[in-house]
């Protein structure tokens, strides 16, 4: 009878034998943030809460005299701080090292994304970069990830940069210098730009919007051909392999997001033209000049990943009628910009495109605010709005039970000028700049 027994108990053993096994060695701390004011984002604010970290997830978010303090808890006692969500960039090109760029003559603008990439394709290179998987280049350097979390990001995306279909975007939690533990969504999107490659194909505009339209069109092709052979292996010669059409069928067949750079008001009809044709899930990044084609952008209805680089493009006619307008267009048209879009009613998220500075960008949200942006807009956009955008709103964006741990706490309202981040929790650690 007792040998049955044992034979009956047997895979119960061995099952919580292998759940122990599997289970991972290294538990995160507990910590409890007391007496905080708590900006959830997604809910009502909590004048006098209190805050439970466990193990890298929000374990509870409540009143003060509401919540159990775990015993095993480190406590911070957060009297006069105010706790929000990490804020959240949901496009940089943080930590890829680049060609250092020629010196500029004194008072000269730093180039904006669009000049970058004029100047990038201003040597032969490939436009067939979808296959990069732009996480094998991330080389994180501390200075740039104390710089961000001082200033309250604590997620970020990571985009390549180079050519017109530029590869594989990663999003990140700037927990570390080590890639691997860092990483929330490898392959989160494919980027594209409408860039030009001087010295090679192709070079002209026209060039790369056909170049565009053909690649998706070849994707397309190619796939029905695998598809079939897939179908018919005997008695039918092997297609062949092509890694770049290989890499876009994910985006045009299984809806995986495109990310399309927009460096201009015309750029914005062109990407909405493609995206319309080839039914492409799709955003739109960079957009300092979204105003100007709010209306169409409200009838298209995409996620806007709209930058805090008031710079404008180049080729603009604030560029090119003179240095007054210039600066004028710096300082009152482009910071109005996001003002703009929350009029006409559109949905956005913040970004910090162009500006590897997390401190410029901060100043430039409250140069926005003073440009009629409001507030609680500029928060959500960049909290759960590019959480949501980037299919991470039950993990990222806010304050809740269960979500990733990455809190900041900081001395004064956020977006103010005298506010500063007391501190940062990423992925439910301290993190100590």
């Amino acid at each position: 009878m007792r040998v049955r027994q044992w034979f009956y108990l047997l895979p119960v053993f061995l099952l919580v034998f292998a759940i122990s096994w599997s289970a991972p060695a290294d538990v995160g701390p507990t910590y409890a943030v007391r007496n905080a004011k708590i900006v959830p984002v997604t809910g009502p604010v909590i004048d006098k809460g209190t805050l439970i970290i466990r193990d890298g997830l929000i374990e509870a978010v409540g009143a003060a005299d509401k919540v159990v303090i775990p015993e095993d808890a480190e406590v911070f006692e957060a009297e006069g701080l105010i706790a929000y969500p990490g804020l959240i960039s949901a496009h940089t090109n943080l930590f890829l090292e680049e060609a250092a760029a020629p010196a500029r003559p004194t008072g000269e603008a730093a180039p904006g994304p669009a000049e970058l990439m004029a100047g990038a394709a201003a040597q032969p290179q490939s436009p067939q970069n979808a296959d990069l998987i732009i996480f094998k280049n991330l080389k994180p350097r501390k200075s740039t990830l104390d710089g961000f979390l001082k200033a309250g990001f604590t997620t970020v995306l990571v985009a390549p940069n180079r050519g017109i279909f530029q590869g594989q975007s990663v999003i990140v939690n700037l927990n570390g210098e080590e890639p691997g533990p860092m990483v929330v969504k490898n392959s989160a999107a494919l980027h594209l730009n409408f860039t030009t490659n001087r010295g090679g194909y192709p070079s002209s505009l026209m060039g790369t919007i056909a170049y565009i339209r053909q690649s998706f069109l070849d994707a397309d092709h190619y796939a029905t051909v695998q598809t079939f052979y897939a179908k018919n292996l005997k008695g039918m010669k092997r297609p062949g392999f092509d890694p770049f059409l290989e890499a876009l069928i994910p985006y045009l067949k299984d809806r995986k997001p495109v990310v399309f750079q927009c460096n201009n008001y015309e750029e914005i009809k062109r990407a909405l033209k493609i995206i319309e044709e080839f039914k492409l899930n799709a955003m739109l990044t960079h957009l300092n000049e979204a105003w100007r084609d709010s209306d169409v952008l409200k009838k298209a209805a995409l996620p806007l990943l709209v930058t805090l680089d008031f710079r404008p493009p180049n080729g603009s006619k604030y560029v090119s009628q003179g240095e007054d307008l210039r600066k004028k267009a710096e300082a009152e048209i482009y910071p109005a910009n996001a003002a703009n879009l929350a009029k006409a009613g559109l949905k956005f998220a913040l970004t910090t495109f162009g500006l590897n500075d997390a401190a410029t960008a901060l100043k430039n949200v409250q140069t926005a605010i003073k440009a009629g942006l409001p507030k609680e807009v500029a928060l959500k956009a960049l909290t759960i709005q590019p959480a949501l955008f980037l299919g991470l709103a039950q993990q990222l964006g806010s304050l809740e039970p269960g979500k990733i741990a990455n809190v900041i706490l900081t001395k004064g309202e956020l977006f103010e000028d005298k506010t500063q981040v007391d501190k940062v929790f990423v992925d439910g650690v301290l993190w100590k700049f």
